[in-house]
């Protein structure tokens, strides 16, 4: 079984990326600048590792940094993230080394059936104007793709089929963490949502007169999606709606509630039925709780053999081209 580590947040990984990173060969390790390729950005374990390739992953970080933050890259941000992008092209030659090693391959069902699914959900023209917004071209996706697929077998192989949890464990989170498997109260009811209070409390009129059934009514006003079955929102827990419906809880069983309003509209809603909140076993939380140590742990496991591979490579950065990368 691995042993399993805690990893830092991600600034101070990046910085932890630059002490593994440069600290991977020494400066006597290191040859001179001149007798390297000047294409080459650096070798891992003897193999170069292209200057376009760079420049590729270093600008995806770049282009993330833009999304997530829209703005510009300030100055003490552009050496984290060139460090980033050096990180992603020393991950991705080891993984190509370890696929090579593991004699890992795939069958052209596989390939196939994974081409179409990725493509799956896009009109005609819009994987091309998606690949024009990635910066790609077709053929440059598609090797993105086979080696994303390779890795992801390499990983399975190698690192997830060693992943054990034990019968232990598994009891030792459920007591641990009891406020995950409590189930919280449920409520089923029936909701309209209409534009105006006016519109909302003429339909409660007509509900206090038993003139007319909640279910019908949604039918033909509701404009939530529900209102095609009656308005029927089925079960849901405290705490999963908004705030504003949490009213609903404390209605009895057959009661409609007051009109509610939120940014959406004006709401009515019927309780037809209540559950109250219990306590899982441990059966039954089970299976929940081998899904999520089992993900914990491979990542966790797959995070450290990256860093065995990285500690074991003889890494050497040719630093004129580096530095003369903006």
């Amino acid at each position: 079984m691995w042993n399993h580590r805690s990893f830092p947040g991600k600034r101070f990984a990046a910085l932890l990326a630059v002490l593994i990173l440069f600290s991977a060969c020494s400066d006597s390790e290191r040859p001179k600048n001149q007798s390297q390729n000047p294409g080459s950005v650096m070798t891992v374990n003897g193999e170069s590792v292209s200057v376009d390739e760079f420049q590729k992953n270093l600008n995806q970080v770049r282009r993330k940094f833009h999304m997530e933050n829209h703005t510009d890259i300030p100055p003490e941000e552009k050496f984290l993230l060139k460090t980033q992008a050096m990180n992603q092209s020393l991950q991705s030659a080891l993984l190509r080394q370890e696929i090579r090693k593991s004699n890992v391959a795939l069958s052209r069902e596989e390939w196939e059936a994974e081409f179409q699914k990725a493509k799956n959900g896009y009109n005609e023209g819009a994987f091309e104007r998606y690949l024009e917004d990635l910066g790609v071209s077709l053929e440059e996706w598609k090797k993105d793709l086979e080696f994303n697929m390779l890795t992801k077998k390499l990983i399975r192989q190698n690192v997830n089929s060693k992943v054990i949890i034990e019968e232990k464990e598994l009891r030792e989170y459920f007591d641990g963490h009891p406020e995950e498997f409590t189930q919280r109260d449920k409520v089923r009811a029936l909701h309209i949502m209409v534009r105006t209070e006016e519109e909302c409390r003429e339909i409660q009129k007509l509900l206090k007169s038993r003139l007319r059934k909640f279910p019908d009514l949604a039918r033909e006003r509701s404009l939530s999606p529900e209102g095609t079955f009656g308005g029927d929102l089925g079960y849901f827990e405290a705490g999963h709606m908004p705030e504003e419906f949490d009213s609903v809880f404390k209605l009895d069983i057959n009661e409609v509630s007051d009109v509610i309003h939120t940014p959406y509209g004006f709401h009515l809603f019927k309780v037809m039925d209540k559950k109250d909140g219990q306590k899982m076993t441990f059966e039954e939380s089970r299976e929940q709780i081998q899904a999520r140590l089992l993900q914990t742990h491979q990542d966790e496991a797959f995070s450290q053999w990256l860093l065995q591979l990285k500690e074991d490579a003889k890494i050497e950065i040719n630093d004129d081209v580096f530095n003369k990368i903006g």
